[in-house]
């Protein structure tokens, strides 16, 4: 019998069945553990499925015998050393796609809460003020989409179909099925920077990309935009994110991650933003993945990894070792 320990995972009794079924037992911990009580669960496990805040660090990987290294999400990069995993020979999978709708739809609501206010007001509301606060349109504006992948791809759609969005975007390659759908146009970051009502980020968070949005950028919205990031907070510079919204250069911004997690309160925060009102920053806790369909996707995904791994030796979403 081998040992999956799985970190943080809704892993429901029907997968844990079916786990033990192919000969896998399974070990549950929260997903907020150190370091070092990582290394001590997993001596006696063969599977790391990942699904909270710990990692499988080089250190992790090199003080385990782990077989297998499955990320519960899609973007692993920040969550396991896939150098040090090459190193020892580990495949590592994730579960590619398995949340993109639910993020996109996230993101959406993030955008009309920083458009229309909706937080703030019901929270001045509630604290005895009536503001009655102008907002704007979204219809016929312009969304700038930074990172047209699959979940960039399902906001434009929804942006521009629901209310006739004109869509801007970036990406490493033209996206030629949405322009000629949507026509959208691919530009570069500062044309988008400049012409966009509403700036949404979705491209995966590296070396490259890290604080890709600093002061040079953020110099160059529109007055009234807003500023989207359901990707990683770090792909935003934080000390120019809060002069621009300090300075009323951009409007709003909402995020759905933070420069740490889980984030600090507001005294605590190096950074500043939390302290921000609802109307200039709005944080959701690292949530836009969770929905119930998108948890029931990863899953069935993470126990495809496990049992094609048995039966073939990699797993059926495998990311590295090519």
């Amino acid at each position: 019998m081998k040992k999956a320990l799985f970190s943080g995972c809704q892993l429901n009794n029907k997968d844990i069945q079916l786990l033990l079924q192919h000969g896998v037992e399974i070990k549950k911990v929260p997903g907020d553990l150190s370091e070092e009580k990582i290394i001590k669960e997993l001596q006696d496990c063969n599977f790391y499925i990942i699904g909270g805040a710990d990692k499988a660090s080089k250190k992790v990987i090199e003080s385990t015998k782990l077989e297998l290294i499955v990320f519960w999400g899609t973007g692993y990069e920040n969550y396991v050393d896939v150098k040090a995993a090459d190193v020892k020979g580990i495949p590592v999978a994730n579960t590619p796609k398995a949340n993109a709708y639910t993020v996109a739809e996230h993101a959406v609501a993030l955008i009309l809460d920083a458009v229309k206010q909706t937080t703030y007001l019901n929270n001045t509301t509630k604290q005895g003020q009536w503001l009655r606060r102008q907002t704007w349109n979204l219809e016929d504006k312009t969304l700038g989409i930074v990172g047209l992948g699959t979940i960039g791809g399902h906001v434009a759609r929804i942006m521009h179909r629901a209310f006739k969005m004109q869509i801007l975007y970036i990406s490493r390659s033209k996206k030629e099925n949405l322009e000629k759908e949507l026509g959208a146009k691919k530009v570069d970051l500062e044309t988008l920077m400049s012409l966009a009502d509403v700036i949404s980020i979705h491209a995966s968070y590296s070396e490259e990309t890290a604080q890709m949005i600093g002061e040079k950028q953020l110099s160059k919205v529109k007055p009234q935009a807003v500023l989207v990031c359901t990707s990683r907070a770090e792909l935003v510079e934080p000390t120019a994110l809060k002069k621009a919204l300090v300075n009323n250069k951009l409007a709003t911004a909402a995020f759905d991650s933070y420069y740490k997690e889980p984030a600090p309160l507001a005294k605590d925060d190096p950074w500043g933003l939390l302290s921000l009102p609802d109307n200039k920053f709005i944080i959701t806790p690292h949530t836009a993945y969770g929905s119930k369909e998108a948890v029931e996707n990863m899953n069935s995904m993470v126990i495809e990894n496990i049992i094609t791994f048995l039966k073939s030796g990699n797993p059926k979403y495998l990311v590295n070792l090519s």
